[in-house]
């Protein structure tokens, strides 16, 4: 064999070598991004929802939750707006997940003749408050009739209700923190900005006689921060602002828009002012903002993305944001996210409320049976 020959076979033995070599990373690399997949997947899989609860049409459209510390019952509200036949009305969830009517002596609007309860929350007096959004029934959107109730809580149980605040567009989250009462205005249609913003109301004035606030565009003492709403394309002219509510473990306020998914923080001075307000997050991470939950075990705020039937995690201590699960559009029947609209913790269980209550941009593309409550395990998140 000549050297040529040689320096030929050599490199050719060289070329098959590197060949092989290729195909073993290559298929090393294949299996490593199948078991890499397989992880991601089944992370994911374990936060797959599951159904809690389907309701009768009486209750076709859940919304607001809250915990009963005292009983370990989750309050949850139905305005019933996919069905107005049916008069909204609060029920709760027992510890073994059986529901039953709470409270179903609403106070009815006097000029709508409808009570559509929504966010609420517990207050330190041991009464139970939500925000009744009227904003729906008013078509031309001139009237401010949404307001707040306050359910009357004797021996453990609910007795009557009464207003204690007055002149909200479309009041929605309810959250106390202290002696103070926090509350979202989604809207303030305004002629020359799409703003909304959060109202603090003092429980010591609430109990003086209902509270009612000054026209939109005028000074309120009530009225804490406001913020102006972006409209985006992906979700038409959708300029729907504060929705959810939520206080970390250190006080910190945090609220978010539905239509444009930003988030702020609020700080506060030792005597209650505003310190802060700053944007936190916002697309493309955060596409909707509606209700959302602060775990403060962990100081992890649970939103519900009602855009993307997603419920998305934003960690307080370093501001990142997970999506803890996402799916297509369905109809919830078998526990997946059916337009997600309210979070709340029981244990280590978090509880989501679905609205299916569809809106130009959204996966949910209508309103079907049944109506749904998920439930995702927290454990090891």
């Amino acid at each position: 064999m000549t050297f040529r020959n040689t320096k030929y076979w050599m490199g050719a033995w060289l070329v098959c070598g590197l060949l092989a070599e290729a195909v073993l990373a290559g298929e090393e690399l294949k299996a490593n991004v199948g078991v890499a997949a397989k992880q991601t997947s089944a992370r994911q899989q374990r936060f797959r929802p599951r159904l809690l609860l389907s309701f009768p049409d009486e209750l076709n459209t859940p919304d607001g939750m809250r915990l009963d510390k005292k009983t370990n019952n989750m309050i949850v509200a139905c305005p019933n707006f996919n069905d107005m036949k049916y008069p909204g009305k609060l029920i709760q969830i027992t510890p073994n997940n059986r529901w039953e009517v709470y409270f179903d002596k609403c106070p009815k609007h006097p000029e709508t003749g409808r009570a559509h309860p929504m966010g609420m929350d517990f207050g330190p007096d041991g009464n139970l408050y939500y925000a009744d959004n009227q904003y729906f029934n008013d078509k031309d959107k001139k009237h401010r009739w949404s307001r707040v109730i306050r359910v009357n809580i004797k021996d453990g149980k609910p007795v009557d209700a009464d207003v204690v605040v007055d002149g909200f567009k479309l009041s929605n989250a309810v959250m106390f923190n202290g002696d103070n009462m926090f509350v979202t205005e989604t809207f303030f249609d305004l002629a020359d900005k799409p703003m909304s913003g959060v109202y603090r109301i003092p429980l010591a004035e609430m109990r003086k006689g209902p509270v009612m606030f000054k026209p939109k565009g005028e000074d309120d003492p009530h009225l804490l921060v406001t913020s102006v709403t972006k409209p985006f394309s992906e979700r038409g002219n959708d300029i729907a602002g504060a929705d959810g509510l939520t206080f970390d473990s250190k006080g910190n306020l945090y609220y978010g828009h539905f239509g444009d998914g930003q988030l702020f923080k609020v700080t506060f001075n030792p005597d209650g002012s505003v310190k802060s307000q700053e944007r936190i997050a916002g697309r493309p991470q955060l596409v909707c903002c509606d209700g959302m939950f602060c775990d403060v075990r962990t100081d992890k705020i649970y939103i519900a993305d009602s855009a993307r039937n997603a419920i998305m995690v934003f960690d307080t201590k370093d501001n990142s944001i997970a999506t803890l699960w996402e799916n297509d559009d369905t109809n919830g029947a078998d526990g997946l996210l059916d337009q997600p609209c309210e979070t709340a913790i029981r244990g280590d269980d978090l509880i989501i409320a679905n609205f299916d209550m569809p809106f130009p941009g959204l996966k949910n593309t209508k309103h079907d049976k049944p109506h749904t409550i998920s439930v995702i395990r927290l454990t090891g998140n």
